[in-house]
Formats: structure tokens, C-alpha cells, sequence
């Protein structure tokens, strides 16, 4: 059976002799937990205030004219790193569904496998 650890690892910088050292600490679940709450009550917080601020950019035009002419140039900058990733995710999509149907075939041979041994056994 799989255990799952909710362990962390993280490092604080501590000074000795005037330098800086990395010293490693491990969090206890419990503080694991609560950072995971701050997480994400911080993040919901983020979302909620930017909803409302981009709904209240979106109704005026010049934004919006603004962040179209940004948007063109940082997508006509950077055209080719966005045409090499979009390639590169493409495939790795691609992989990914065969991956996903070889995985599905062997889970029904198994399942057929196992309903005619237990058709043989009765």
C-alpha cells in the first residue's frame, strides 16, 4: 500500500560569522496544513479583487485597445518561442492520448481476462 508523506522540506537562511548559511527545517503536518489554508485563502483573496478589477477595465475601450496593441507585439516578438512551445505541446498531447489508450486497452484485456477466469472457475 502506498503511504503518501505530507512532509516539506524548506530552507531558511540563517547568518554565522557574518555569512549567510542555508540551514534545512521540516514542517509538521500541522504546519503544513495551515500553510496550505493561508495558500489558499491568500489566492482566493487574489482572484476575488482581480475579478472585480478586470470587469471594471474591461467596460472601458482604451484599455482594452491598450492591452490589444501590447498583446500584438509581445505575440508578434515572441512568434517564434510561441510557434516552437505550441509545436512541443502538441506532441506531447499527442503522446499523451496513445499513452492513455494503451493504458485502457491493458485495462480491459485484464478485466476480460479476469471474467473468463471467474466464467472457468464457477
Amino acid at each position: 500500500m502506498n503511504h503518501i508523506s505530507a512532509e516539506t522540506h524548506s530552507t531558511s537562511i540563517e547568518t554565522k560569522n557574518g555569512q549567510m548559511a542555508m540551514v534545512g527545517s521540516h514542517l509538521s503536518k500541522g504546519e503544513v496544513i495551515v500553510k496550505g489554508i493561508a495558500t489558499t485563502v491568500a489566492v482566493s483573496t487574489a482572484i476575488q479583487t482581480g475579478k472585480g478589477v478586470i470587469s471594471i477595465l474591461a467596460r472601458h475601450p482604451l484599455f482594452m485597445f491598450s492591452l490589444g496593441i501590447a498583446l500584438g507585439y509581445l505575440g508578434h516578438k515572441y512568434r517564434k518561442q510561441v510557434i516552437s512551445i505550441t509545436g512541443k505541446t502538441a506532441e506531447q498531447t499527442k503522446d499523451f492520448v496513445l499513452r492513455q489508450k494503451e493504458n485502457l486497452k491493458d485495462l480491459l484485456a485484464e478485466t476480460q481476462e479476469d471474467t473468463e477466469e471467474k466464467g472457468v472457475s464457477k
